[in-house]
């Protein structure tokens, strides 16, 4: 019987995602009405109720799955370059989502927290190495990086995706190893 429920759940999951995708074509998110997605999905209103309280939890959800995904991706890589390319990809291959993340809510905070996994990690080994920039600067300069990589990603994806996700990480990479260059200029 478990196997039923699980089934059924994941199936009304299924058609409310897809039918707030599809609403979001039209509209922004804060515009979705309960009624309008439970009558687009077909469900009522007491199954919505069962598993969401808002269209806002929804996509949460699915922004938590990307956000596994994309750690998922990354756990394996220790340079900046192949984390920057396994996100890319990560985002390419769920590009309804990734528009939706850059379109309707807050992209910097799910690639923010990416992003500064790594960044702890490399901050460390920096320091360890006997780098020489100061601390405030080195946080700085990875603000900037993080921003900016955020920056090229959202143009990436709101247009189109019409670069391949290696062009996009090379022209990352390339632009934070220059500001990482830049920053040596600043040595204490």
């Amino acid at each position: 019987m478990k196997v039923t429920t699980d089934r059924r759940v994941r199936y009304t999951k299924m058609v409310l995602r897809d039918s707030i995708l599809d609403l979001l074509k039209n509209k922004p998110l804060n515009q979705i009405s309960i009624t309008e997605l439970c009558k687009a999905a077909d469900i009522n209103r007491n199954t919505f109720y069962k598993h969401y309280n808002t269209p806002y939890e929804i996509i949460r959800e699915m922004e938590d799955e990307m956000f596994n995904a994309l750690m998922d991706s990354i756990k394996e890589f220790d340079t900046i370059n192949d984390i920057i390319l396994a996100s890319c990809r990560t985002m390419e291959r769920d590009k309804k989502m990734s528009v939706i993340i850059f379109s309707e809510t807050d992209s910097s905070s799910l690639l923010s927290k990416a992003l500064s996994s790594f960044r702890k990690t490399d901050i460390t080994a920096q320091m360890n190495s006997g780098a020489t920039l100061q601390q405030s600067l080195l946080d700085k300069v990875y603000l900037f990086g993080e921003q900016g990589t955020i920056a090229i990603m959202k143009d990436w994806v709101l247009g189109g995706f019409k670069e391949s996700p290696e062009t996009i990480a090379e022209i990352i990479s390339y632009l934070i190893q220059s500001i990482n260059g830049a920053g040596d200029n600043f040595k204490k």
